[in-house]
């Protein structure tokens, strides 16, 4: 399937997932289970691998990636929906096993293939390469932390809240982190000089700081350290959090006013960012013991998925359907597309936050 009609495919089926997601949380009805992996597993991780695939060789300065674009994304997809599958019927330990196989598979193969880039270009490497590496390093981790489950039943609850944490604060926040720094000024129009020294002095605390929270939210350590658990955990959102404090406070200092256009995708970029931002402090106040999963869960949908893709996808939709020189059918495309952006943003940001703060 030509990357052409690959990437809108799975743009359009990662916002229905992402919708219908955040309706079943809302509403309660089926396993949290379940709409989690609607949204991550069948939504956001294909989506995400096959953007990769189309960032990959802009940023390695290489050829267009043929079968990388949507060979292992479709097998992620696979896994995916097998996954979603097995929360909608039987909760079989061995299907969601073989899911999480898949899965690890094809992130196995798209990350070869990134390294295998990596290896052949010229020059220096564009340092969104490493934040990418490190996002499917987390992948692979919360995959294997699934597969584990069965061998070591006694750990199956701190293998599942390392395989979430990774997964959404590892594999998501590190993919979207390393993108918006370099799409939110491209879809402004404007350079921003302070990225390039963002990218490469950050990646060491976000991605430290979500294996922290990880590690301390799972309660995974060994027994004598089992009481640093939650310490660490807010130690690593401190740092996570820091990281998307300070690319929010360049680009209102860069930017200022154009964040809060009504019309746009940069601002749905910037509610997502907020969005992430109070998700991951709601996440820390519910580590100590205030407030519901359910809910954090939606607000993290909600808040920062969907104005996320919803942007991400209003710009650069019109570059996936027609590749190629940019004309007067890309800019009419896009200024459809990303009209009442500002508002969409702002609206899912107040949304999933408020939702975050529901208490049954």
């Amino acid at each position: 399937m030509p990357r052409l009609t690959f990437l809108p495919l799975l743009a359009i089926t990662a916002l229905i997932a992402l919708v219908g997601s955040g309706m079943l949380l809302v509403a309660g009805w089926g396993s949290p289970q379940l709409a989690a992996h609607l949204a991550f597993a069948l939504g956001v991780m294909p989506l995400i691998l096959a953007a990769m695939g189309y960032f990959v060789p802009v940023l390695t300065r290489s050829p267009p990636p043929g079968f990388a674009a949507w060979g292992p994304p479709m097998l992620a997809w696979a896994g995916g929906a097998l996954a979603v599958g097995v929360f909608a019927t039987d909760f079989s330990p061995a299907r969601f096993g073989i899911a999480a196989l898949v899965a690890l598979l094809a992130a196995m193969a798209f990350g070869g293939w990134t390294l295998a880039r990596a290896r052949r270009m010229f020059g220096p490497r564009h340092r969104g390469l490493d934040w990418y590496l490190a996002a499917l390093g987390f992948l692979l981790l919360a995959l294997l932390a699934v597969i584990l489950m069965p061998w070591f039943p006694t750990q199956r609850n701190g293998l599942r809240l390392f395989h979430l944490h990774a997964n959404l604060l590892g594999f998501v926040g590190l993919t979207a982190l390393g993108t918006l720094q370099v799409l939110l000024p491209t879809c402004l129009r404007q350079a921003d000089p302070g990225v390039a020294i963002r990218l490469r002095g950050d990646l060491k605390w976000a991605a430290g700081g979500a294996l922290l929270i990880a590690l301390g939210a799972s309660s995974l350590l060994p027994a004598p350290m089992t009481a640093l658990g939650p310490p660490l955990a807010l130690l690593g959102g401190g740092l996570y959090g820091l990281v998307v404090l300070r690319m929010l406070s360049a680009w209102t200092a860069r930017f200022g006013t154009a964040l809060l256009r009504v019309d746009g995708a940069a601002p749905s970029l910037a509610a997502a960012a907020i969005g992430l931002l109070g998700t991951l402090a709601l996440g820390a106040a519910h580590g100590a013991g205030w407030g519901a999963p359910r809910p954090l869960v939606a607000g993290f949908v909600i808040a920062f998925l969907l104005p996320l893709v919803g942007g991400a996808a209003s710009h650069l939709l019109p570059v996936w359907l027609r590749p190629g020189a940019q004309g007067p059918w890309h800019d009419s495309l896009r200024a459809r597309l990303v009209r009442w952006g500002g508002i969409r943003g702002l609206l899912l940001l107040l949304a999933g936050l408020a939702l975050s703060l529901y208490r049954p």
